[in-house]
């Protein structure tokens, strides 16, 4: 390595430190140091006098982004006041931004548009001292007004007729919720979203039905088998539909219903050889029946699919018209949620046009970074505040669409990188960046110097996603470029490894039982075979290359999602690899977890039999599988609501338990009855006894963190804590903020693609690859290129679905696709040092993430190694010892639990000792002389020593 490194791409680095009078946008590959280049353009534009430094905003992604950012800007500050062949002005003006720090707008994107609007309140329509509700409280807010709409709406005379006709169609109120929430989320686009009255005509299948009975009947008498044969069995039933609706009005609910019920009328059943000629078509009645029946069912789909559109039309109306008001009701009340500071920030910007010119006047500079990640209205709210006016422009012709605004020169510039852009689900929109980007400059400037990984790590990636990243709606490759060369000759040196490949096995169950065995032992291979990773520190210190060998810290494993997971924990600790989950959707997805979750829906809900048995059979009850069995045949009942019953024994003191908590959920905090379940059932006692306490003693502690958080938003029930739980485990806990790692701990860390964006690691095993890509396509989409909204309600067939919904899933299933292809990119170049890509998949699978990775890379053997580890061998059980076997009686049971309990009760007393007895026991010691001091209630001295 030279003594001085020059990026491949200094020019475009020095064009970002040098050209302040244009307008940049700047696409960062990742490892690139985009955040370094956003830091060297603050600081010139500050020292060379442009702006000073509380007129600048600097925006990014989270606040962890945020912090580190400021951090970062400081200590190029201080630099920059000390640097000798800097002019004296311009250090004198990174001394004042130095002092002038805590007034600059370092913030998130939601932080700065909430000091826009503090700042300006009443120009929002805004009460001046309006609050930001956080998350819960917003969710919370949210369910409490949807109850009280929907109570209305039940009552609602207009809306009756579509709802009753719908509900008895299939569609359900939760269907309604569902729309409710996506409606909520994103409020701004409703704008354009329309759902005119579609009239529907009575049934033409109502009378297609009774027509064709006759012919249904006659040519039943061709089976030669008569009713027992399965077509005309199926056949009779037609019939029997086609009756019940002769004495029907045809619009009716009654009919819809009925015809609702009868699908499918299509019959594949049935074996012409059974059937005879019907003379009269010179066909096989077999072949005939199925040709009637199938238009039968094409016309009854089709009727129900017209109807059941003509349902959903109004009661959208209703749901959009609710959701609307409530958003300019708590504008009204100042009750902002996070989205409300985006949409009423750009909305203030947009309409206001005094306030506009204030805040381009007080911001002379705007930096955008992470603008792959964020909500597409920064780009609007950027634009506005960067807006160039031309003197004498009257506000009537000033354009009110961003994308209409002229930039002003050298004001705006934006960091990102479409090829990381994994937040879809957040409303990041590549479509949009590019537009963005469009409005910016004509080309990007593009940095391409990778400073984080190794050689062979990015010529893997960029042979991979060369090939991989094409298509519809995927963001054009640039190679990056590396600058750490593998210099050792460890045979493990640096590099891709490829672990596992295709199995003959039947369900991926299997497979991936293989492949957490087989990580688990590869981790310890890193760890024992001192794998080496580059000390960053040392080689910069020492200008050459210096390695280390691996640590478990070094090493973490990532996954696109949390399905594998399970295995992996289990040969993790079978294996004594110390490991430490961070990211809210895995801790949410671990059994401990579940149990406990488990035993609260049992304790909040006496019915739902599939939680009360995982309650009995969890840590916190115990309950074996033949203790279950015994005590239903002795009578018992898995009903702890239930009287009288002559069971005994553990499984009824079990439900006696569950019994009481269920009482006392009415009289305590969520947060509460969770804390005494934790503590009185001894579950962090029990995890003593499993290979890693510490870990399971945090997961229980993130549970209660969660419930006091839900309890200081104004939850009160058990049951409203647990389904809002469930809404978090299923849609945004993914990308909870991750923890920083305890110091001390030299665990493998295990995580989620998207929690580890933004991070790196010597050591990457990636694992979960063995299945295929699903295109999450969302039941309510919203089209933001055209405006407007489809939804799509129900798993029935036809669904409750709008017109355009068909059309608008297929474009979004192939934006689903292409960000699973850059979510694997993201995953691939957090890697260092040591890539490991694990290929366990089933021998059939073409499809899989593993599958079409191994395709990609066919003929490129060089570019990656095999990982080659030993199976991970059984704990050794423990050897028997000499003398006769313990009892397996009831007596010698009840004996054991009775010593176990006495031994809690005895470990269980406080180990603190008052000053007064302390007093005592010195004064009894014969060997101690009695000092004045030492006697009497003087001895409480100790305490205050002490």
């Amino acid at each position: 390595m030279s003594d001085v490194f020059v990026p491949q791409d200094q020019d475009a680095r020095l064009r970002i430190a040098e050209a302040l009078g244009e307008n940049l946008f700047v696409e960062a590959g990742a490892g690139t140091g985009k955040t370094s280049s956003l830091v060297d353009r603050i600081v010139a534009i500050v020292a060379s006098g442009r702006a000073t430094l509380d007129r600048v905003a600097v925006i990014t992604f989270t606040e962890a982004a945020a912090v580190e950012l400021r951090d970062r800007v400081r200590e190029a500050l201080e630099r920059g006041a000390v640097e000798q062949e800097r002019p004296d002005q311009e250090r004198t003006r990174c001394t004042q931004a130095v002092a002038d720090l805590d007034r600059a707008a370092i913030q998130t994107l939601h932080s700065f548009a909430g000091s826009l609007l503090r700042e300006r309140p009443l120009e929002a329509g805004l009460p001046p001292a309006f609050e930001t509700l956080d998350q819960i409280a917003a969710d919370l807010a949210f369910e409490e007004v949807w109850e009280a709409w929907l109570d209305r709406a039940l009552d609602d005379t207009g809306l009756q007729p579509s709802l009753r006709l719908a509900l008895s169609l299939g569609l359900t109120l939760d269907h309604l919720h569902q729309v409710a929430q996506a409606f909520h989320a994103n409020y701004d686009l409703l704008d354009n979203a329309f759902f005119p009255d579609t009239p529907v005509a009575p049934p033409e299948a109502v009378a297609a039905l009774a027509e064709g009975a006759p012919e249904l009947e006659r040519l039943c008498a061709f089976s030669r088998n008569g009713d027992d044969d399965p077509l005309a069995a199926h056949v009779r039933g037609v019939v029997g539909v086609a009756r019940r609706l002769q004495g029907m009005e045809p619009a009716s609910a009654a009919a819809w219903r009925v015809l609702a019920q009868s699908l499918p009328l299509k019959q594949s059943r049935g074996n012409k050889a059974n059937w005879d000629t019907d003379p009269e078509t010179q066909q096989n009645a077999c072949t005939r029946l199925k040709g009637l029946l199938q238009e039968l069912d094409d016309q009854t789909r089709d009727d129900l699919a017209k109807v059941r559109m003509a349902c959903l039309m109004p009661l959208l109306r209703a749901v959009r018209e609710f959701v609307l008001g409530y958003a300019e009701e708590r504008k009204r009340e100042g009750r902002a949620e996070f989205h409300d500071l985006l949409v009423w920030a750009r909305d203030l910007l947009r309409d206001n046009l005094d306030v506009r010119d204030y805040f381009r006047e007080r911001y002379a500079h705007l930096l955008l970074d992470e603008a792959q990640d964020t909500d597409p209205i920064q780009a609007e709210i950027a634009t506005f505040l960067a807006e160039e006016t031309a003197p004498g422009i009257p506000n009537e012709a000033r354009p009110r669409r961003w994308t209409e605004v002229r930039l002003a020169p050298g004001k705006l510039f934006v960091v990102g990188d479409p090829k990381q852009s994994i937040y879809r689900f957040r409303r990041a929109d590549v479509a949009v960046m590019a537009r963005f980007q469009a409005s910016i400059a004509e080309q990007p400037i593009r940095l391409v110097q990778n400073f984080r990984s190794q050689r062979p790590v990015v010529a893997w990636v960029n042979h991979l996603f060369q090939a991989w990243m094409q298509g519809d709606g995927q963001a054009a490759y640039v190679p990056i470029v590396h600058r750490w060369e593998p210099n050792t000759d460890h045979p493990s040196g640096p590099g891709v490894w490829a672990l596992g490949g295709p199995l003959e096995e039947t369900y991926v169950a299997a497979v991936r039982r293989q492949e957490a065995g087989a990580i688990a032992s590869l981790v310890r291979c890193v760890k024992a075979e001192e794998w080496p990773v580059l000390d960053r520190e040392a080689t910069e210190r020492e200008g050459a290359e210096r390695f280390r060998a691996a640590q478990f810290k070094d090493i973490c494993i990532l996954m696109p999602q949390r399905s594998a997971l399970r295995s992996l924990e289990l040969a993790l600790e079978d294996a004594d690899v110390p490991y430490r989950l961070e990211g809210a959707s895995l801790v949410f997805a671990t059994q401990e977890v579940r149990d406990l979750l488990n035993f609260l829906r049992a304790v909040d809900d006496p019915g739902d039999q599939v939680a009360l048995v995982a309650a009995l059979r969890s840590p916190a009850l115990a309950c074996a599988d033949t203790e279950l069995l015994a005590f239903v045949e002795a009578g018992g009942r898995l009903d702890f609501l239930a009287q009288g019953s002559s069971a005994g024994g553990p499984v009824a003191e079990a439900l006696g338990v569950l019994r009481r908590y269920h009482e006392q959920r009415l009289w305590v905090s969520p947060a509460a009855l969770i804390e005494e379940v934790v503590r009185d059932r001894r579950l962090l006692e029990s995890a003593l006894g499993a290979p890693r306490p510490r870990e399971r003693w945090r997961r229980y502690a993130f549970v209660v963190a969660q419930a006091r958080a839900f309890a200081e938003a104004g939850g009160r029930s058990l049951r409203a804590f647990l389904d809002w739980l469930a809404g978090q485990v299923g849609e945004g806990a993914r990308v909870t903020e991750v923890p920083v790692p305890e110091a001390d701990e030299d665990a493998v860390r295990v995580m989620t693609v998207h929690g580890a964006k933004g991070l790196e690691f010597p050591v990457v095993v990636l694992t979960g690859l063995n299945f295929e890509p699903a295109s999450r396509v969302d039941s309510v989409l919203f089209d933001r290129e055209e405006g407007g909204v489809e939804v799509r309600m129900g798993a029935m067939a036809p669904p409750f679905q709008t017109p355009g919904y068909e059309a608008l899933a297929q474009r979004e299933a192939t934006q689903e696709l292409a960000e699973d292809v850059r979510l694997m990119y993201v995953a691939a170049t957090r890697a260092r040092d040591h890539l490991v890509v694990s290929l366990y998949r089933l021998a059939k699978d073409q499809k899989s993430r593993a599958a079409l990775i191994a395709r990609h890379l066919e003929g490129a053997d060089e570019l990656w190694k095999l990982a080659e580890v030993d199976e991970v061998s059984p704990p050794a059980a423990p050897q028997e010892t000499e003398g006769p076997a313990p009892e397996d009686t009831p007596e010698a049971r009840q004996q054991w639990i009775d010593d176990r309990t006495q031994l809690l009760l005895e470990r269980g007393r406080p180990s603190a000792v008052a000053a007064t007895a302390l007093a005592q026991i010195v004064k009894d010691e014969a060997s101690v002389q009695e000092e004045p001091w030492r006697r009497g209630r003087a001895g409480t001295n100790l305490g205050r020593a002490v």
